[in-house]
């Protein structure tokens, strides 16, 4: 596949990303293993579409960077969170011998850098949701809550304001590096609401005033998910001629903000709250 190519409609991606979800609930509620090797497989057909997309390096490169970002997820489960250090490791360098034995054209440097730069972001974030669920298996649920009030109000804020165009991009006039501020604030208080809320079925429940703090934490990393969303995404429809389904359906911020959401309720909790 060439730079460019149509990786199908945005309805179509809207109902695979559906489709994840529904898997990821599924598999997490059969234990952590089972969801981290969901999560491998959904994270590494992520950066295969991705590479295809941006480059034009071949299919044997971008399923290369697919498996190595499998390592992850599943490094997590085997060995908690100093198996990202390995993965990365290994990621580094599997992927540079790849590009060195493929005798790429000019500009394998730039190529090499995106296609590490992509499994280091979602291997490193997606196994943030595999350490989440290995943590218990009701955090998962409550952090998907949490980063789901979160994009709802946001979204729903954020569209009062802009064109239709600007709305998709989620860039109204005058808000700024892509972000809304009285959207950013209604995020905000909503995944607070919903930290409270996931209290109710938390096995051990944070006190109020801590489950303010986590909802605060979660909804700053959700909304730092969305910042480096708006370059990946701006980058990706530049290079890929606007035509990614990945950018057209919005589906880069959502994903985003719920990957990095994850890491901010991991650390939460180790840090914060244990």
């Amino acid at each position: 596949m060439t730079p460019g190519s149509q990786t199908g409609s945005p309805a179509v991606t809207r109902f695979a990303l559906g489709g994840l979800a529904v898997g990821a609930a599924v598999s997490s509620l059969l234990g952590a293993g089972i969801f981290a090797g969901f999560a491998a497989v959904a994270l590494a057909v992520g950066v295969v579409m991705a590479l295809e997309s941006l480059l034009d390096s071949g299919r044997v490169l971008a399923v290369l960077a697919g498996l190595l970002t499998m390592l992850f997820p599943l490094a997590v489960a085997s060995d908690g969170e100093g198996g990202i250090l390995w993965a990365a490791a290994v990621a580094l360098m599997v992927l540079a011998a790849g590009y060195v034995l493929r005798r790429q054209r000019p500009g394998a440097l730039v190529a090499l850098a995106v296609s590490l730069g992509l499994v280091l972001h979602l291997g490193l974030t997606g196994s943030f949701l595999v350490l989440v669920a290995a943590g218990g298996n009701r955090l998962l649920p409550a952090l998907i809550l949490m980063a789901a009030a979160f994009e709802v109000v946001y979204l729903v804020v954020s569209a009062r304001g802009g064109t239709p165009a600007e709305q998709e991009r989620g860039k109204a006039p005058g808000r700024g590096f892509g972000i809304d501020p009285r959207a950013a604030l209604a995020g905000l208080a909503a995944c607070q609401a919903a930290a409270l809320g996931s209290r109710i079925f938390l096995p051990s429940p944070p006190g109020v005033v801590s489950s303010l703090v986590l909802g605060a934490v979660v909804a700053s990393g959700a909304l730092v998910g969305r910042l480096s969303a708006a370059a990946i995404a701006e980058d990706l429809g530049s290079r890929a001629g606007g035509r990614s389904s990945l950018v057209a359906s919005g589906v880069i911020p959502h994903l985003n903000a719920l990957l990095f959401a994850a890491g901010a309720f991991y650390y939460g909790f180790r840090l914060y709250l244990t």
